[in-house]
């Protein structure tokens, strides 16, 4: 994977983000938001987010490490 940065705030992507943005939004996407712009773009808390990455990685996701 590349180097990715928020396409709202230009903060750099950890590959979590990358892939909870893919997972959540179009698994074939270019621009990624960070895990905060994300939230506020879903309308939801910084926490439901990392929750979800926690569960998509726990059940084996191939898009998470």
């Amino acid at each position: 994977m590349g180097s990715y940065n928020c396409i709202k705030c230009n903060r750099q992507l950890t590959h979590d983000e990358v892939a909870i943005h893919r997972k959540l939004i179009n698994r074939n996407a270019t621009g990624f938001f960070c895990k905060n712009c994300l939230a506020l773009y879903l309308n939801c808390s910084v926490e439901a987010i990392n929750e979800r990455i926690r569960y998509f990685k726990a059940m084996g996701c191939s898009l998470f490490k």
